[in-house]
């Protein structure tokens, strides 16, 4: 393994923690929803997914953002969908209610939360079009991640996109340097680095998601990112 990548190292991130302070929490997601928005995470959701609703002749889908937090991301991928021409029913799901609440809190679009383990959804089988996550993978271990990939499919119709982060030194240096200058709460720059830490190359990821669907593919997206997709 190249000298820039970083042996992985799982840990327990602060936000995870459901004894953080709320006002800490409520900082540190505003943190995740300015890097969510500065990496465009929800332009390249929105550009994959259109395509292919348009191709399966169709101009809605009902959506299911896993991992959701504040539910920031689904609120930009609602709206850019919507500008695209097509009509797109968000709902938003994380282990946290509270982070939840926070999104809800700060006002914008409204849609259902509901607050399910990603390993066992509250959802009938093919319930909804598409699953889609940012930032969730790395926070479990390959064999956590076979299940979750094969949960999701279980209820997704059309297909997963799942965007996360890819371990390397540049990255972990660009957080510890523009993370303590942008970043409003100490919790995020700790949480960011560990989050490095703990993604997984491409190769890595290609391993655990080829197990839980055959055929799923893993690629690189700028900068230092992983989209894993199927179809």
């Amino acid at each position: 393994m190249s000298l820039l990548v970083p042996p992985r190292r799982p840990s327990q991130e602060i936000l995870d923690d459901t004894d953080l302070a709320p006002n800490e929490m409520a900082r540190s997601l505003k943190d995740l929803e300015l890097v969510n928005t500065a990496l465009g995470s929800a332009r390249l959701l929105g550009e994959r997914m259109a395509g292919r609703i348009r191709l399966d002749g169709g101009s809605r889908a009902t959506i299911l953002d896993v991992g959701a937090g504040s539910a920031s991301v689904a609120r930009q991928l609602e709206g850019r969908l919507e500008r695209q021409g097509l009509t797109a029913r968000v709902i938003a799901t994380d282990l946290q209610w509270r982070h939840l609440a926070v999104g809800r809190a700060g006002g914008g679009r409204e849609f259902p939360c509901v607050a399910a383990d990603v390993f066992s959804l509250p959802f009938p089988e093919r319930s909804v079009d598409w699953v889609v996550s940012t930032l969730l993978v790395h926070h479990f271990s390959p064999e956590e991640n076979v299940r979750m990939l094969r949960e999701l499919a279980r209820v997704a119709r059309s297909g997963v996109l799942l965007l996360d982060l890819q371990r390397h030194r540049l990255p972990l240096l660009f957080i510890w340097l523009a993370g303590r200058m942008a970043f409003k709460s100490r919790v995020s720059v700790e949480d960011g680095a560990a989050s490095v830490r703990q993604a997984y190359t491409r190769e890595e990821a290609q391993a655990f998601v080829s197990r839980a669907i055959p055929g799923a593919r893993v690629e690189r997206v700028f900068p230092f990112r992983l989209l894993i997709s199927n179809p």
